[in-house]
């Protein structure tokens, strides 16, 4: 039952990434916050049901974007074994462990995204400064969404029907 509460949220984060996440842009940069959400779900599922997760979600996001179609699904993939794999080490009551880690996240989605820019020659002036920018406000925003999912994975609703 928890593992399908996390896929549902997952596809309403999916359709929340394709509708509204345009409206929060900053110089163009669309916060990514599927980011968010795998560093909220690896710490609370096993492997086996999150990689196909992030993959599938992954295809998803990839699917609206097809100039980077394969690059988020294995973005994501990495993201979620990384954060499956080594959250047992980190402190997650600290806030700025996880400000660090999610910043890490975020740096690591970036550079594979700077990556293929860079390769499929789509570099524009300005284009480090505007990647470190991409990279500090995700970071700063989902920081935001994981505190966020963490608060209200703790509300339980009871419906009395």
């Amino acid at each position: 039952m928890r593992t399908a509460k996390y896929a549902i949220l997952g596809v309403l984060i999916l359709y929340f990434q394709l509708i509204i996440a345009h409206h929060f842009a900053l110089y163009s940069i669309i916060p990514i916050f599927f980011i968010a959400y795998f560093a909220f779900i690896s710490i609370r599922i096993n492997a086996k049901f999150l990689l196909p997760l992030a993959f599938i979600l992954g295809l998803g996001l990839d699917i609206m974007y097809p100039p980077l179609l394969g690059i988020n699904t294995i973005s994501f993939v990495i993201i979620s074994f990384l954060v499956n794999k080594f959250h047992m080490n980190v402190n997650k009551q600290r806030f700025i462990i996880v400000s660090v880690s999610i910043l890490f996240l975020n740096f690591f989605h970036y550079s594979i995204l700077m990556i293929y820019h860079v390769m499929a020659s789509q570099v524009i002036d300005g284009f480090v400064r505007l990647y470190f920018f991409s990279i500090l406000y995700n970071t700063l925003i989902s920081i935001i969404v994981v505190y966020v999912l963490t608060l209200s994975d703790k509300i339980k609703i009871n419906l009395n029907v």
